[in-house]
């Protein structure tokens, strides 16, 4: 057992990390229906994003899911799309903009309640490579939603909200 996660401090950041990651859902969720929305005239199969979301999970690297991404685009391109407003690009974009901005917000927040965090230099990537898995999962739902009920301008309006 790792008896450093134990210690107060370490409980304490991680316990603030969680907090602030949280605070960011909202914006998260609302960036993932309007992504997913790019989808309303694809081919585009469930099990795809969920293998993203795999990648995401399994290799904690925003540049091997890019680069997952890429691969998808090159060899699917009528679910992925190769135009750069199309959705995989849109979702490479995300993850380098919105989703890395709110991870700056999160280091931030944790770094202002606990300046000598443990750790500290870790804090962005911890963020960053959790707000990636939380995006890509509610990417994954909102796909899901739109798919079975074929509703995919409802995505649009939550987006919007």
């Amino acid at each position: 057992m790792n008896t450093n996660a134990l210690e107060p401090a370490i409980l304490r950041r991680d316990l603030l990390l969680q907090e602030a990651i949280d605070q960011q859902l909202d914006t998260l969720v609302r960036q993932a229906n309007r992504t997913a929305a790019l989808l309303k005239d694809t081919r585009m199969e469930k099990n795809q994003l969920r293998n993203v979301l795999n990648v995401a999970v399994t290799s904690r690297s925003p540049e091997v899911v890019i680069n997952f991404i890429r691969y998808q685009i090159a060899r699917e391109q009528d679910k992925w799309s190769r135009d750069r407003e199309g959705f995989g690009h849109t979702v490479i974009e995300d993850l380098r903009g919105i989703v890395d901005r709110l991870a700056a917000r999160v280091e931030e927040t944790v770094k202002k309640e606990m300046p000598d965090a443990p750790q500290a230099e870790t804090l962005r990537h911890s963020a960053y490579v959790r707000l990636m898995q939380l995006y890509l999962g509610y990417l994954n739902r909102a796909f899901y939603y739109g798919k079975e009920t074929g509703d995919f301008e409802r995505l649009r309006e939550g987006a919007n909200a």
